[in-house]
Order: structure tokens, then sequence, then C-alpha cells
């Protein structure tokens, strides 16, 4: 039975306002902070092998990006692509530069009768350059722990080693797979062949064979730099067998101590033809913050901005403790002990977000919450049997009278509201997290408003925080959490009811489980996407969380 109806466009300040507010998914971002090894590590694994026969560290990276070997260059790139019985050809210039502040303006050079026209090249290898860019300061990005040297004979040698499965970022990652060889002959590195041990995805293409192999030129000025770097991938693209070769040679190298080294001149003229066409990379980005700082620790971050979509079902058995209707206590009337109010509650949300630092990403979110409500009250049947003495004590019997008449006034039973609610969601968070190697924390906080449907005012708003330790598994790009997530909800449901003219305020004591059990797992789908599963477990409350993101 029902005493009163509530009506949601009448209601100012309803009693599940704040409970809507906790509803919002405070999915973390995850700043897949892995770290490849210590500086320490290193100089007593991988560096005193690479020092004994005189490498440079630079030097495996020259497989990852050409762009280290000078700041100022001059390189040609060709490629063929031949997917099914569909052949590609092109060719095309890249001309480096570096400012005395560091920065690089780099520039693709063309003439435009060497590109295919069925391809977006430019579009590839501007996005190609620009991870070169980001990997130019990355610490060194062989696993030390695998250098291994086999002596051929006195005057050559062979050290082989693995690129590290930590410090690489998401679309290079495929390195991980590959193995390397650095041939020395009387001390100097000759060739360096990289070839992989398991089949790996790389964009779109699936790869079963990656074979790419370097020959080094020494400078006039001592420097090692690649004389040639041929590349052959074979494998499969959308079901099609595939093929890809590409040949990238540098023209000249431009040294502030050693002037001008031209390794081909007939390009070199080729490429200051003023009729050459031209297309500028776009290289540094603000955000985040000291990024260039963490890479070179060897940390792989993710790309700076997101934008993601989440939905979340909530249920919560909210036990009552005390009813104040009015300024009247009526704990006589409803037992607060033997009551409960069970809410179901689907959000969903849209969310922007941005690394303001390596560690430190803000968001903001707007979105929708649904709430679906039963308050299953207690009736203790005291006003029935007050009404009942008194009116026998006016006329005996009329009370009686009345009970029988009217049972459910003067026995006990439940009373049943169910509600049915719609709210606006807005609010702001923060996440802070922390990595090394394959183990992570961050603790993420936010604070949302609801606001009921068709109404002006925003509720009170809650705070919600979510502390957690994870474990990533690198081959997979996955990450596995535990922790806990908080809601700062009151221990009193405070509010306006208005139905028809009637109008009063309510108090009720409810007891509420602040902090649940929270797990869940994140999986980066290749470098822009990611989706996140969550689940929460508490004594009160439970419920599901998905996320799906883009980050650009």
């Amino acid at each position: 039975m029902s005493f009163f109806e509530i009506r949601n466009s009448a209601c100012k300040t309803h009693t599940l306002s704040v409970l809507a507010s906790a509803l919002l998914l405070t999915t973390p971002t995850f700043a897949s902070a892995t770290e490849t090894k210590t500086y320490t590590e290193v100089k007593e694994q991988g560096r005193v092998l690479f020092d004994k026969y005189g490498i440079s560290h630079e030097l495996p990276k020259l497989a990852i990006s050409s762009l280290v070997q000078g700041e100022h260059l001059v390189e040609h790139a060709h490629r063929t692509l031949q997917v099914g019985d569909e052949v590609r050809d092109s060719s095309v210039y890249l001309v480096k530069n570096t400012d005395s502040k560091g920065n690089i303006d780099l520039r693709i050079k063309y003439n435009p009768e060497e590109l295919d026209e069925n391809e977006n090249l430019l579009d590839e290898i501007e996005a190609f350059t620009r991870t070169e860019y980001r990997l130019r300061d990355y610490a060194e990005s062989f696993d030390s722990s695998s250098v291994r040297v086999k002596e051929i004979d006195d005057n050559k040698v062979i050290i082989s080693f693995d690129y590290s499965k930590y410090g690489l970022p998401q679309d290079i990652a495929y390195f991980r797979f590959l193995n390397v060889d650095i041939e020395l002959i009387d001390g100097v590195p000759k060739r360096m062949l990289i070839t992989n041990d398991k089949p790996f995805n790389h964009h779109v293409y699936k790869v079963e064979n990656y074979r790419q192999e370097i020959e080094f030129h020494t400078l006039d000025s001592g420097k090692v730099v690649i004389a040639s770097k041929a590349t052959e991938v074979i494998g499969t693209s959308k079901n099609k067998p595939m093929k890809m070769t590409s040949l990238v040679e540098p023209v000249a190298f431009y040294e502030d101590d050693n002037g001008v080294q031209v390794v081909n001149e007939e390009r070199l003229q080729e490429v200051s033809d003023p009729r050459m066409l031209e297309a500028s990379v776009k290289l540094d980005r603000i955000f985040p913050l000291m990024g260039d700082m963490v890479r070179r620790q060897g940390i792989d971050l993710p790309l700076p901005f997101g934008v993601s979509v989440a939905y979340r079902n909530q249920d919560m058995d909210i036990p009552m403790t005390d009813y104040v209707i009015g300024g009247v206590r009526l704990n006589d009337l409803f037992d607060p002990e033997d009551s409960v109010a069970t809410v179901k509650a689907e959000s969903i949300s849209i969310r922007g977000d941005v690394n303001i630092l390596p560690f430190w990403n803000v968001f903001g979110y707007v979105g929708k919450v649904n709430v679906d409500a039963n308050v299953d009250a207690a009736y203790t049947g005291a006003a029935g049997e007050y009404l009942k003495d008194k009116l026998n004590d006016k006329l005996p019997g009329l009370g009686n009278a009345l009970c029988e008449g009217v049972s459910a006034l003067c026995n006990s039973g439940r009373l049943n509201v169910p509600l049915h609610l719609e709210y606006d969601l807005r609010g702001a968070g923060t996440t802070l997290s922390v990595g090394y190697k394959e183990f992570f924390a961050s603790v993420t906080g936010t604070y949302s408003q609801t606001r009921l449907k068709g109404m002006d005012d925003w509720g009170d708003g809650i705070v919600t925080v979510q502390p957690m330790l994870g474990y990533q598994f690198v081959d997979y790009r996955a990450q596995f959490f535990v922790g806990a997530e908080y809601q700062g909800l009151n221990s009193r449901m405070q509010g306006t009811v208005k139905t028809d003219d009637i109008e009063f305020d309510y108090d009720v004591g409810v007891d509420i489980d602040q902090w649940a059990f929270l797990t869940g797992v994140n999986k980066q789908i290749g470098k822009h996407y990611n989706m996140t599963v969550l689940y929460n477990k508490g004594e009160t409350r439970s419920a599901v969380t998905l996320n799906l993101g883009y980050r650009f």
C-alpha cells in the first residue's frame, strides 16, 4: 500500500540524488609506466660487453630510428608494397634539421610522379617519423640481460641481443619479437641483421617473416652511420599475401665540426631541385609536460589526449536506521531495522582527458543516470492501534470496527514505494600513477553532481576514490589490477517531496558501507584504442563498468 506518490518533476532535492552521483565510472588512465632496466643494471650487464668491444650504446637504436644518427641529415627512402596482385612503388626524401634548442624540423620532399597514386605514403611516413622522433631520446632500447658474444675468429665477432619488452611504446612494440646480430670486423661495426623469432601483428599486416639488414659506414670524423637499411616483410594483409621491401639510404650529413659529408651527390642535387614538393611533419607536442625526460628513462607513455564512453550498472541494498518526516520521528510507525531500499542504477557518460604530466591525468565528464528504486518499509501497525484505542474510548467498538474495515491500518505489514528517476550527471577528476617494470599503482579521485531531469538546481556533490595496484602483461599490452572504491555517501539522506499540494521534508538515516572491493582488466587495442572492465563488490553494493576509449 502507498500513502503518497512521488512525482519526479516536483522533487527539488530527492533522496536518491546523492546516490546517483556515486554511479559515475571512475576508470583510471593507465600510464603504462613500465620501466626498462635501470642504469646500474645496464652498466653491469649489457654496457660491459658493449664497452668491451667498443660499440656505441646508440647503435641498437638505429634499427628503430635513423634520426638518432645526426642532427642535420638528408635520407632517401624507397618502398615497394605488393598485396595480392597489386603492386605499389614510391620514393621520397626526408630532410631533418635541428636548432640550437634541440627542436627538430622534419620535412618530406618528393616528386609526385614517384608516389603511387593509390596509397597514402606521406601519411604513413609522417606517422613513422613522428614515432622515430619520440624514440630519439629513449633509454637503451636493448635488453641488457640478452646480450651474447660469439667470437668467430681474431678479426670477426658477432654480438647478439634482443630488444627490451619494457621500454618500447605500443606502436613499435613488435620489436620485442626481434633478434639482432651485430657483426664487427676488426672492432668496427659493419652490419646489423634483425630477424623475428615468431609471427606478430604490425598495423594492418600479419607478419610471418621479418628481415632487416643494416650496412654501416664510418665517416671521416670516425662516426658510425647507416650506409643502407634494407627491410623485407612477408605476411598477409586482409587475408591476402603481402610482401613489402624498403630501402633507406643517407644522402648527406651536416656536422657542425666536420662540415658536409656527402654520401650521394646525384641524389643531393635531386632533392635540392626547387621543383620538388614539400610536406612538413609536426613532431613536437605540448603534453605531457616533461614527457621527453621520462622517455629518456625508458618509460612508455600513452598518447596525451583521450575520449571515452563508459557504461555502469550498480545495485545497492540500503538498510534504514531512522525515519524523520516533516520534523517528526516515525520510528514507532515504521521499523528502521526491518526496512531496506533496493536501488538499481544505470549510467552512461562521455569523458575527455589529458595527461598534463606523465604521471598526472585530469578529466571531465557528462552523462545520464537512470535509477529504479523500491523502498521496502516495515509498517508496525502502531498508528492503527493508537486510533483504535482512541475511538473505543469515545464509542466502544468503533475502533474495532475501523480496524476490521481497514485491516492494513491496524496490522503490521510491508510498505513498498517504487521510484523511477532520471538524472543529468557532470563531474571532474584526476588520476596519479607510478610504475616499475610490470607493476604499477594508481589512485583516481572524482567529484560528481547530479540534477533531476527537468530541474535547474544541481544536487550536493560526492567524492569517489579508487586506489589500485596492478600488473602489466607486457606481451599482450594488458593490465590486471585490484584495489578498492570509496563512495563518500552520507549516513543521512535529506530532501523535500512534493505531491500535488502536499509538501514535506524528510530526513532518513541509512547504513551504507562506503568501501567496496575493486578488480578489473584494461586492454590496449593497437595504438589508439583501449577497453576497461571493472567489477565492484561490497557489503551494500555491487557494480560492473565497461569503458571504451580512444587516445590521440
